[in-house]
Parts: structure tokens; C-alpha cells; sequence
């Protein structure tokens, strides 16, 4: 089948074993290699590779199986179900490993360093006297290798040499391993002022620190996925004919029964059918203050329940609820990759093999330099493979996106993926829908004038009602929301609608349909004007209308205008604030809307937006953002409706509401959980700090390994310092990528 027309499958796999981004290099590379595959991104910070193939075949076997002959291990791992919990308990478990070898290592380390710098008072007076502190340095080295402080890391060496992958252990376990055998070899030889074994000692011992708190500092990292699983419970109440029993929450399906109590977590999307409860949807919709809610009414998982008991028939499970939405959403984010991350990785790639040469070169030329100092050549070689740091490149962007992302999902801001917050945060033009955007999206009629003027009839007859009947007719089968309006108010009204034998809608602009034999068209005045309909009785009163505000919608019935409807949507909440807050960003800010002109600018005169473009059509929204993107703009697009998709894909970043249509939340690259604008500012402002911090740990990553590696050549700096060293270099990127946390802590008064 080809590629082209298979169905796309998603599947995520944990992988174990990766300790710098050439690990992440080799494995992308073995996933690639699967037939079928499209697309496969591996995350160092999380230990999760997302891949993408095409067809009906169920490769997940396969894709287990190159990862192992590329030297590590993997299994499945299921998005937003019960996998984040799986991950969390993983994580304690390695953290629990990571302390004992820091224990273990302290254990031997110490006495070895004790031994080291003790043994001038140790030695004996006789010729071999300085021998036995060297015999129980190595006898405690040689424990040290064998316990958790050791073990694991040569092992990973090893593994590395056997299938060819060049990482962060190999050049660990090189280093120590060299150490040690030349520690061993000048004790043999009865070589005095030997160093090799301290310094062994004293690179595990830093290594073992080092990624314990690089651990820990990663886990912090993850806390906010952390907190969305805790949202999703285990266990949940089965209504059934026998009874009420308690059952794993994956035995839930559709349509199944289940009962919540006070102070229990909602397991599933659905409806209630008995009770009454006061519902805390703050976790799913932001909305601090509990809900009342009763039969028929919709909650959803994630939801707790405050106060009563109700019965709910599940509509959505799992993955596909409300808070396994968001955090699939988040899960997806974090697995993804900037472009700053995919140079990192390709540099990273070829890094270890570099270093492995530039050591050996080092050793090589110092031990045939003119003082035939071999023993000065090993610990120059050691220096320069234990303080290279392919760590600080793999981290430098993951952690941060896993950071940002994370924030970003407890204030209700999903973003689909890594690229999407980098891109969001380069934006200096943003572009806003009005209607459904910045006004609430739920227009009401407020007036109904036939030409004539209101409540009187024209010629033909036509009243108020009849117009209202016309339109509401016409309309029925649009999904805009003034359509909408002008049928809901057509039935308010107890009007009968006529069925329409053609139905064209014009996505923008207006509907065309025919009515008992008469072509009828409902929509804008231009829309109107250039199907030839005549608005001269009409156009004074439009004026008029859209001078205070009114949203005008015509009505033509074959080449008269028959009436007019004016609606109103009120602006949102907090959208004066949020216009303010982004053009205090420095970010260019316009309207662009299909409404009429006089309408248009009168809401943005409100909103204090300085370029409002009018009576555009989804074409023209579309043709707009791709004529300021060949300006050189990055541009950000904000819209809610169908009619927004194009220019929703085509913007640099587009940004929708979870309200919104599908197709809108389809395009869309960025989610806003609720419904209020003052996250469009906290998106951009986050976005900006992710892409500063990122620069800043790559900035950080490469300028330590150009400097760190030709003085540990050069032998300014000792195996043991050069442990240290690389150490801080990761643990300084964690630590700089969490400070995106603070954001989270100063917008917590949106939530």
C-alpha cells in the first residue's frame, strides 16, 4: 500500500538506557531504519520516543527490537491513560537506585581519597614501603567497579562498544577504566606518586552525585505531568443490575454506569442521569468556584466532586477524556523537538567519536613529546574523555520544553508540540478573529427592520416576521454563529422555518438558497450589493445600525432587499486587558474579521486596536497572513471557526480556544483550555522565556565543551576536576530550565 493513503499510527515507546544525546541520535536512527516509519523524535529528559507509521501492520514488536540491537531497551507506553502514573513510580524507583550507588560510592571513594592523601604517613621505611596505601587504593577501586557505582556505568560502556554507539558512558568507562589499569600497572612496576586511582574514584564518585541530582532536578522538571495524572484515578464505582463494585478504571467502557461521591475524582467524560453534586472542574476548566450540577447535565474526568453523589453514564473514557486530552497533549509536547534541538542532536551525533580521537591523540602526543611522560599522557587523556559533556547538549532543550510545556498545561495552555512554543515565541504580529475571539461568539438579535422601517410593512408586505421567517429559513443549515443566532431567534418566536430546495454557502459572506420558487440571500451587504440585490432603500438605516455596534445582516429576496437583522456579541471578559498586555510586548496587533467595516472598527476602537481589516472571507484572512509572513513577520494568528482553519495553518503559530470548532482545534498549534484572552499574552511571554532559556543552555553546552576539552589537553585541568566539571555542566542546564517554573508561580492568579 502506498505510504501516501495508509492509514498514520501513533505509538509511544520508553526507552531505557540513554545517558547524552548521542544515545538519542542512535536510537531515532534505529527507529527510522523500521520499514513503514515516517517519523520518529526521541526525548532525552523524558526517555520517550514518539513514532509515526503508515499502514494497517502493527509494528511495535519491530520498532522494540531495533532499539535493543541499537543497544538499549524499550516497551510500550500509552498516552494519557495510565502510563504517566507508570512513569512516576519509575522514576522513584531509579531514583532510589541513583542513591544507593551515591552511597556506595561514598563508601569506597572516601577511604580511597583518605588513602591517597594519607600515604606519605603511611609508608613504611623499607624500599617498597609506599606499595601497600597504592594495593588497598586498587583493592577498593576494584569493589568500587563491582558495586552500584560502578557497574551499571561500565556496563553501559560496554554495551555501547558492542554495537558500535558512541556515549556518555563509553566515555565514562573509558576514562575509569584506563585509570585503573594504569593505577594497576604502576603498582605492579612499583611506580611511586601514582594518581590514576584516586582520580578513577573521584570520577565515579562526581558522576554518581551528578546524575542523582540531575534525577531529581528532571523529576521536578515532570511534576507538572505528574500533577495532571493525579487526575486520573485508578478505580472507579460500576453501576451494574448487581450492585456497585469497585474495578479498575480500564474495565470502564461507553455507556457503562458509574457512581462519584464527595470528595472522589470524576473517572469519565459523561452525563448524569441521578444525584445532584457540587462539581470542582478547576483541573479540566480553570473555573476556581464549584458548580452546581444535576440530571442531564455533562462532567467531566478529572472533575472532583465536592459535595453530593451522583450517577453518570460514560460518554468519553481514558484516553479520550477531558484531563487524558490534555495529557496526551502534554505527553506529545514534550516528546517533540525544536529546530535548535535537532542541530543539538546532529552535533551530538558525531561528538563522542571526536572526543574519543582527540583523547587518544592527547595521550599519544604527550607520551612521545620530549619528556616521555606516559603517565602524564593517560591522565591528560582521561581528563579530556571524563570532561566532555554530551549530556548538556542532549538536555539543553528537552528539559526546558518539558518545563514550559508542563507550566503552560496547569494554566490551561496546551501546546502541541516543541516547535510550536518555539515558534510562538518569535511571533512580533498577531492577528485576531473578532467574532468568537475577541467578542464572546454568541451573538443575540436585537432588532428586525424591514425596509420601511420598523414594525411596518413594505409593498410586498413584508413585516418583521416575515423577514425573521426569510432569513431564519435561509440560514438553518450554516453553522456560523450568526446564523445560528438568527434561527434561535426565529424559534424563540414560535416562527415556523420553510425548507429550502438549494442551499450554497458562501464561507464569509452569506448563504444563497431558494424559497417557494424565489432566490433568497441572508449575509453581509457587499455580499448582497455583488449578487446585484438593490440596498439603496436600506443602506441609511445599515449605517446607522452599525454605527452603535450592531452586527448587519441583510436579506434579499431575489433583487430587493427585504429587511435587515442587527445582532450583537459583547466583547469578552478581560480582552481589553489582554490586547494592552500584548501590545505592551511589543508585539503588532490586528483584526481581521468578516463582519462589515463600520461594525468592525467600533469594536476595535473599544479594544484600543490600532488596524482592523473588514469584510474579509476565509480566502482574504488566509491571503493576508501569507502576504505578512513574505514581509519577513512572524505571525501568530488567533481565531475560533471554520472559517479561521486556513490561516490558522498558515500563521507561524495558530492559536484557538477548546471551545472552538474541531477544525479550528485541528489547525491550531495552541490550545487555550478556557476561555479567557488574558493566556494569549502568557502564551507569548512563556514561549519567549522557553526560547531564551534554550538558547542560553545551548549557548552554555557548547561553549563549556570548546573551552572545558583543550584544557584538559593541555593539562590545566586534573581527571578528578574534570568529573566535577562535567557534572556541573549538566546540572547548571537542569537547573537553568527550571527557572521557567517562577511563570508558573506568577500567573497562578489566571487559574
Amino acid at each position: 500500500m502506498d505510504s501516501s493513503t495508509s492509514p498514520k499510527n501513533t505509538i509511544r515507546l520508553r526507552i531505557e538506557g540513554m545517558t547524552c544525546g548521542s544515545c538519542v541520535a542512535r536510537v531515532e536512527r534505529a527507529l527510522r531504519g523500521v520499514d513503514g516509519v515516517e517519523h520518529a523524535r526521541v526525548n532525552l529528559a523524558t526517555g520517550m520516543a514518539l513514532i509515526e507509521w503508515a499502514g494497517s501492520n502493527d509494528i511495535r514488536q519491530q520498532l522494540i527490537e531495533a532499539v535493543r540491537q541499537s543497544g538499549y531497551d524499550a516497551d510500550t507506553a500509552r498516552p494519557g491513560d495510565r502510563s504517566t502514573a507508570t512513569d512516576e513510580i519509575t522514576h522513584v524507583a531509579r531514583l532510589r537506585e541513583h542513591r544507593q550507588a551515591v552511597w556506595q560510592s561514598l563508601a569506597t571513594a572516601v577511604p580511597i581519597m583518605a588513602l591517597h592523601w594519607s600515604a606519605p604517613w603511611l609508608q613504611s621505611g623499607h624500599a617498597a614501603g609506599y606499595v601497600w596505601p597504592q594495593a588497598m587504593q586498587a583493592i577498593l577501586l576494584a569493589m568500587m567497579l563491582g558495586s552500584a557505582a560502578g557497574a551499571p556505568i561500565l556496563a553501559g560502556g560496554l554495551r555501547a562498544l558492542l554495537h558500535r554507539s558512541a556515549n556518555m558512558d563509553l566515555l565514562v568507562s573509558m576514562g575509569v577504566s584506563v585509570a585503573f589499569v594504569a593505577g594497576v600497572t604502576e603498582l605492579i612496576t612499583a611506580a611511586p606518586h601514582s594518581d590514576h586511582l584516586h582520580a578513577a574514584s573521584m570520577i565515579l564518585l562526581l558522576v554518581n552525585v551528578g546524575r542523582y541530582i540531575e534525577l531529581r532536578a528532571r523529576r521536578q522538571a515532570l511534576s507538572a505531568v505528574s500533577a495532571l495524572a493525579r487526575f486520573m484515578p485508578a478505580t472507579a464505582q460500576l453501576v451494574t443490575e448487581d450492585g456497585v463494585h469497585e474495578v479498575p478504571i480500564e474495565r470502564i467502557r461507553l455507556g457503562d454506569r458509574v457512581r462519584m461521591a464527595q470528595d472522589t475524582v470524576v473517572a469519565v467524560d459523561g452525563v448524569i442521569r441521578e444525584g445532584r453534586a457540587a462539581i470542582d472542574e478547576s483541573a479540566v476548566t480553570g473555573e476556581s468556584m464549584p458548580r452546581d450540577k444535576g440530571t442531564g447535565d455533562e462532567v467531566f474526568a478529572g472533575a472532583i466532586v465536592r459535595d453530593g453523589l451522583i450517577t453518570v453514564t460514560a460518554t468519553r473514557i481514558g484516553s479520550e477524556s477531558a484531563i487524558g486530552r490534555i495529557l496526551r497533549a502534554v505527553e506529545e509536547a514534550q516528546s517533540g523537538k525544536t529546530d535548535m534541538q535537532r542541530i543539538a542532536d546532529r552535533v551530538a551525533g558525531v561528538f563522542v567519536p571526536i572526543v574519543l580521537a582527540l583523547a587518544l591523540l592527547t595521550g599519544i602526543g604527550v607520551g612521545f613529546s620530549a619528556t616521555w611522560d606516559w603517565g602524564e599522557g593517560i591522565r591528560r587523556a582521561v581528563a579530556v574523555l571524563v570532561i566532555a559533556c554530551p549530556c548538556a547538549m542532549g538536555l539543553a532543550t528537552p528539559i526546558a520544553v518539558i518545563v514550559a510545556t508542563g507550566a503552560a498545561a496547569k494554566l490551561g495552555i496546551l501546546v502541541r508540540d516543541a516547535a510550536a512554543l518555539e515558534s510562538a515565541g518569535r511571533i512580533d504580529c498577531l492577528l485576531l478573529d473578532k467574532t468568537g475571539t475577541l467578542t464572546a461568539g454568541q451573538p443575540c438579535v436585537v432588532d428586525v427592520v424591514p425596509p420601511g422601517g420598523r414594525g411596518r410593512a413594505v409593498s410586498d408586505g413584508f413585516v418583521e416576521k416575515d423577514v425573521l421567517q426569510l432569513a431564519a429559513s435561509a440560514e438553518q443549515f450554516a453553522q456560523h454563529p450568526l446564523a445560528r443566532a438568527i434561527v434561535q431567534e426565529a424559534r424563540s418566536r414560535n416562527i415556523p422555518l420553510l425548507g429550502p430546495t438549494a442551499f450554497v454557502n458562501e464561507a464569509g459572506r452569506g448563504v444563497r438558497t431558494e424559497l417557494n420558487q424565489d432566490v433568497v440571500r441572508v449575509g453581509s451587504l457587499a455580499y448582497l450589493s455583488d449578487s446585484g440585490v438593490d440596498l439603496a432603500e436600506i443602506r441609511g438605516v445599515a449605517e446607522q445600525l452599525s454605527e452603535n455596534g450592531r452586527t448587519v445582516v441583510a436579506v434579499g429576496r431575489n433583487d430587493r432587499c427585504v429587511g435587515l437583522i442587527a445582532l450583537m456579541d459583547d466583547i469578552r471578559p478581560h480582552a481589553v486587558q489582554a490586547v494592552q498586555e500584548i501590545r505592551n510586548l511589543g508585539v503588532q496587533i490586528a483584526m481581521l474579521t468578516g463582519d462589515q467595516e463600520v461594525t468592525a472598527r467600533a469594536v476595535g476602537h473599544r479594544l484600543a486596536i490600532p488596524e482592523v481589516l473588514a469584510g474579509l472571507s476565509p480566502s482574504d484572512k488566509l491571503a493576508e497572513v501569507q502576504r505578512r509572513r513574505k514581509q519577513g513577520r512572524r505571525i501568530g494568528f488567533v481565531g475560533d471557526g471554520i472559517n479561521d482553519a486556513p490561516a490558522l495553518t498558515a500563521a507561524d503559530v495558530g492559536i484557538t480556544f477548546a471551545s472552538a470548532t474541531d477544525a479550528a482545534v485541528g489547525a491550531a498549534a495552541i490550545t487555550i483550555v478556557h476561555d479567557d484572552l488574558r493566556r494569549l499574552p502568557t502564551v507569548i511571554t512563556l514561549a519567549r522565556r522557553s526560547v531564551r532559556i534554550i538558547r542560553q543552555n545551548l549557548f552554555w553546552a557548547f561553549f563549556y565543551n570548546i573551552v572545558a576539552i583543550p584544557l584538559a589537553a593541555l593539562g590545566c585541568v586534573p581527571p578528578a576536576y574534570a568529573a566535577g566539571a562535567m557534572m556541573i555542566s549538566s546540572i547548571t542546564v537542569v537547573l537553568n530550565s527550571l527557572r521557567l517554573r517562577r511563570l508558573d508561580v506568577h500567573m497562578a492568579g489566571l487559574r
